[in-house]
Protein backbone atom coordinates (compact mmCIF):
# COMPACT_ATOMS: atom_id res chain seq x y z
CA UNK A 1 0.00 0.00 0.00
CA UNK A 2 2.79 2.34 0.71
CA UNK A 3 4.68 1.57 -2.13
CA UNK A 4 1.48 2.06 -4.29
CA UNK A 5 0.77 5.68 -2.54
CA UNK A 6 4.27 6.97 -3.11
CA UNK A 7 4.43 5.76 -6.83
CA UNK A 8 1.43 7.64 -7.50
CA UNK A 9 2.71 10.30 -5.50
CA UNK A 10 5.33 10.61 -7.54
CA UNK A 11 3.94 10.09 -11.39
CA UNK A 12 0.15 11.53 -11.14
CA UNK A 13 -0.64 14.78 -13.25
CA UNK A 14 -3.50 16.30 -10.99
CA UNK A 15 -4.06 17.94 -8.02
CA UNK A 16 -6.89 16.46 -7.05
CA UNK A 17 -6.89 14.09 -3.86
CA UNK A 18 -6.33 10.55 -4.23
CA UNK A 19 -6.57 8.36 -1.40
CA UNK A 20 -5.47 5.08 -1.06
CA UNK A 21 -7.71 2.95 1.96
CA UNK A 22 -6.83 -0.49 2.98
CA UNK A 23 -8.09 -2.49 6.46
CA UNK A 24 -6.26 -4.37 8.80
CA UNK A 25 -9.06 -6.31 9.79
CA UNK A 26 -11.13 -8.41 7.53
CA UNK A 27 -15.12 -7.73 6.85
CA UNK A 28 -15.91 -11.02 8.71
CA UNK A 29 -13.67 -10.14 11.87
CA UNK A 30 -14.98 -8.75 15.48
CA UNK A 31 -14.47 -5.12 15.14
CA UNK A 32 -13.48 -5.07 11.72
CA UNK A 33 -11.70 -1.47 10.89
CA UNK A 34 -12.58 -1.45 6.62
CA UNK A 35 -15.53 0.22 6.47
CA UNK A 36 -14.82 3.03 8.66
CA UNK A 37 -11.81 3.25 7.06
CA UNK A 38 -13.53 3.63 3.44
CA UNK A 39 -16.04 5.87 4.83
CA UNK A 40 -13.11 8.39 6.09
CA UNK A 41 -11.46 7.70 3.15
CA UNK A 42 -14.38 9.26 0.92
CA UNK A 43 -14.87 12.09 3.08
CA UNK A 44 -11.12 13.22 3.15
CA UNK A 45 -11.83 13.16 -0.82
CA UNK A 46 -14.51 15.04 -0.78
CA UNK A 47 -12.90 17.64 1.48
CA UNK A 48 -12.02 21.06 -0.34
CA UNK A 49 -8.76 20.95 1.82
CA UNK A 50 -7.37 17.90 0.61
CA UNK A 51 -6.76 19.33 -2.84
CA UNK A 52 -3.04 20.20 -4.05
CA UNK A 53 -1.67 17.66 -1.40
CA UNK A 54 -0.82 14.70 -3.42
CA UNK A 55 -1.71 10.95 -2.85
CA UNK A 56 -2.66 10.51 0.57
CA UNK A 57 -3.03 7.34 2.62
CA UNK A 58 -6.61 7.34 5.12
CA UNK A 59 -6.37 4.32 7.86
CA UNK A 60 -7.30 4.14 11.41
CA UNK A 61 -9.08 7.88 11.46
CA UNK A 62 -5.35 9.49 10.10
CA UNK A 63 -4.47 11.36 6.98
CA UNK A 64 -1.10 10.41 6.38
CA UNK A 65 1.47 12.05 3.16
CA UNK A 66 2.48 9.08 0.68
CA UNK A 67 6.08 9.86 1.05
CA UNK A 68 6.06 9.42 4.97
CA UNK A 69 3.77 6.85 5.79
CA UNK A 70 4.99 2.74 6.59
CA UNK A 71 3.53 0.05 8.07
CA UNK A 72 4.62 -0.73 11.29
CA UNK A 73 2.87 -3.78 12.26
CA UNK A 74 1.83 -6.69 11.09
CA UNK A 75 -1.81 -6.93 12.50
CA UNK A 76 -2.99 -3.62 14.29
CA UNK A 77 -5.02 -1.66 13.32
CA UNK A 78 -2.57 1.39 13.97
CA UNK A 79 -0.18 -0.17 11.90
CA UNK A 80 0.19 2.55 9.46
CA UNK A 81 2.85 5.39 11.00
CA UNK A 82 4.58 7.70 9.99
CA UNK A 83 6.98 7.85 12.09
CA UNK A 84 9.26 10.78 11.66
CA UNK A 85 6.93 13.67 10.84
CA UNK A 86 3.58 12.46 12.23
CA UNK A 87 0.46 12.39 10.21
CA UNK A 88 -1.11 15.28 8.09
CA UNK A 89 -4.47 15.42 9.87
CA UNK A 90 -7.26 13.13 11.15
CA UNK A 91 -11.16 12.41 10.14
CA UNK A 92 -12.70 12.40 13.23
CA UNK A 93 -16.08 11.26 15.08
CA UNK A 94 -17.62 14.35 14.63
CA UNK A 95 -17.41 13.80 10.57
CA UNK A 96 -15.01 16.85 10.37
CA UNK A 97 -11.50 16.41 8.47
CA UNK A 98 -8.98 18.29 10.04
CA UNK A 99 -5.03 19.37 8.40
CA UNK A 100 -2.48 20.48 11.08
CA UNK A 101 0.08 20.47 8.14
CA UNK A 102 1.48 19.94 4.67
CA UNK A 103 4.47 18.19 2.98
CA UNK A 104 7.16 20.77 1.35
CA UNK A 105 8.21 17.44 -0.50
CA UNK A 106 7.66 17.76 -4.58
CA UNK A 107 4.57 15.33 -5.71
CA UNK A 108 1.81 14.60 -8.82
CA UNK A 109 1.51 18.01 -10.44
CA UNK A 110 5.17 19.18 -9.28
CA UNK A 111 6.97 16.41 -10.27
CA UNK A 112 9.45 16.06 -13.96
CA UNK A 113 8.37 12.40 -13.88
CA UNK A 114 6.11 11.28 -17.25
CA UNK A 115 5.60 7.27 -16.99
CA UNK A 116 2.56 7.64 -19.62
CA UNK A 117 5.19 6.83 -22.70
CA UNK A 118 6.86 4.37 -20.57
CA UNK A 119 6.20 0.06 -20.84
CA UNK A 120 8.58 -0.63 -18.00
CA UNK A 121 10.94 0.90 -15.20
CA UNK A 122 14.99 0.44 -14.86
CA UNK A 123 15.32 -2.44 -12.56
CA UNK A 124 16.98 -0.93 -8.82
CA UNK A 125 17.36 -4.02 -6.31
CA UNK A 126 17.56 -3.64 -2.79
CA UNK A 127 20.21 -5.18 -1.07
CA UNK A 128 20.09 -5.36 3.03
CA UNK A 129 22.80 -5.41 5.05
CA UNK A 130 24.01 -7.15 7.47
CA UNK A 131 27.27 -8.98 10.11
CA UNK A 132 29.53 -10.26 7.80
CA UNK A 133 27.56 -9.76 4.78
CA UNK A 134 29.55 -9.98 1.21
CA UNK A 135 29.36 -8.80 -2.22
CA UNK A 136 27.22 -11.69 -3.52
CA UNK A 137 23.81 -10.20 -3.81
CA UNK A 138 25.20 -6.82 -5.45
CA UNK A 139 27.01 -9.28 -8.02
CA UNK A 140 23.98 -10.76 -8.92
CA UNK A 141 21.94 -7.80 -8.71
CA UNK A 142 24.57 -6.91 -11.17
CA UNK A 143 23.89 -9.76 -13.40
CA UNK A 144 20.47 -9.66 -13.26
CA UNK A 145 20.77 -6.10 -15.07
CA UNK A 146 19.97 -3.46 -12.91
CA UNK A 147 21.22 -0.21 -13.08
CA UNK A 148 20.69 1.12 -9.67
CA UNK A 149 21.08 -0.36 -6.11
CA UNK A 150 19.29 1.02 -2.75
CA UNK A 151 21.39 -0.07 0.09
CA UNK A 152 19.44 -0.83 3.05
CA UNK A 153 22.54 -1.15 5.69
CA UNK A 154 22.78 -0.77 9.12
CA UNK A 155 22.98 2.37 11.25
CA UNK A 156 23.25 5.75 9.69
CA UNK A 157 22.94 3.98 6.30
CA UNK A 158 26.89 2.11 6.35
CA UNK A 159 27.26 -1.27 4.41
CA UNK A 160 29.54 -3.99 5.32
CA UNK A 161 33.91 -3.46 4.54
CA UNK A 162 33.09 -6.25 1.64
CA UNK A 163 30.01 -4.93 0.61
CA UNK A 164 31.84 -1.54 -0.32
CA UNK A 165 34.00 -2.79 -2.17
CA UNK A 166 31.27 -4.65 -4.42
CA UNK A 167 29.43 -1.80 -4.58
CA UNK A 168 33.00 -0.20 -6.02
CA UNK A 169 33.09 -2.75 -8.59
CA UNK A 170 29.82 -2.40 -9.77
CA UNK A 171 30.09 1.47 -10.18
CA UNK A 172 32.96 1.06 -12.05
CA UNK A 173 32.40 -2.07 -13.79
CA UNK A 174 28.16 -1.38 -14.49
CA UNK A 175 28.02 2.15 -14.15
CA UNK A 176 25.23 0.99 -11.52
CA UNK A 177 23.89 3.61 -9.52
CA UNK A 178 23.94 3.27 -5.69
CA UNK A 179 21.70 4.89 -3.27
CA UNK A 180 22.34 4.21 0.60
CA UNK A 181 19.31 4.14 3.25
CA UNK A 182 19.16 2.64 6.25
CA UNK A 183 17.61 -0.41 7.62
CA UNK A 184 16.60 1.43 10.96
CA UNK A 185 12.96 2.95 11.28
CA UNK A 186 13.54 6.57 10.95
CA UNK A 187 16.29 9.45 10.71
CA UNK A 188 18.19 10.51 7.75
CA UNK A 189 21.31 9.34 5.75
CA UNK A 190 23.54 11.77 5.02
CA UNK A 191 25.35 12.41 1.41
CA UNK A 192 29.67 12.91 2.69
CA UNK A 193 32.30 14.36 0.23
CA UNK A 194 33.74 10.93 -0.19
CA UNK A 195 30.36 9.20 -1.09
CA UNK A 196 29.31 11.78 -3.38
CA UNK A 197 33.18 11.37 -5.08
CA UNK A 198 32.30 7.47 -5.15
CA UNK A 199 29.11 8.47 -6.90
CA UNK A 200 26.81 7.25 -4.50
CA UNK A 201 23.11 9.41 -3.62
CA UNK A 202 21.51 9.68 -0.33
CA UNK A 203 18.15 8.35 0.11
CA UNK A 204 17.46 10.98 2.70
CA UNK A 205 14.95 9.70 5.42
CA UNK A 206 13.29 7.45 2.98
CA UNK A 207 12.33 3.80 3.11
CA UNK A 208 14.58 1.65 1.17
CA UNK A 209 11.52 0.33 -0.98
CA UNK A 210 10.29 3.79 -1.26
CA UNK A 211 13.68 5.18 -2.70
CA UNK A 212 13.98 2.12 -4.70
CA UNK A 213 11.02 3.35 -6.19
CA UNK A 214 11.99 7.25 -6.54
CA UNK A 215 15.54 5.74 -7.96
CA UNK A 216 14.00 3.79 -10.79
CA UNK A 217 12.03 7.35 -11.74
CA UNK A 218 15.08 8.99 -11.48
CA UNK A 219 17.19 7.22 -13.75
CA UNK A 220 13.99 7.48 -16.37
CA UNK A 221 16.02 11.26 -16.32
CA UNK A 222 19.50 10.68 -15.78
CA UNK A 223 22.29 8.50 -14.51
CA UNK A 224 24.36 11.64 -13.34
CA UNK A 225 24.83 11.15 -9.27
CA UNK A 226 25.02 14.69 -8.09
CA UNK A 227 21.51 15.16 -10.76
CA UNK A 228 20.00 12.62 -8.72
CA UNK A 229 21.07 13.44 -5.16
CA UNK A 230 18.95 16.72 -6.21
CA UNK A 231 16.00 14.41 -6.79
CA UNK A 232 16.44 13.02 -3.49
CA UNK A 233 16.87 16.21 -1.97
CA UNK A 234 13.24 17.79 -3.40
CA UNK A 235 10.87 14.57 -3.56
Amino acid sequence: LEETAYFLNLTLKTDKPVVIVGSMRPSSAISADGYLNLVNAVKVAADPNSRGRGCLVVMNDTIFNARDVTKNSTYRVEAFQSRDLGPLGVADGDGRIIYYHRTTRRHTVETEFDVSHLQSLPRVDIVVSYVNADGAMIAAAAQAGARGIVSAATGAGRPTPAEDAAFDKARKENKMLMCLCSRVASGRVVRSPGLAKRGFVAGDNLQPWKARLLLSLALTKTEDPDEIQRIFDIY
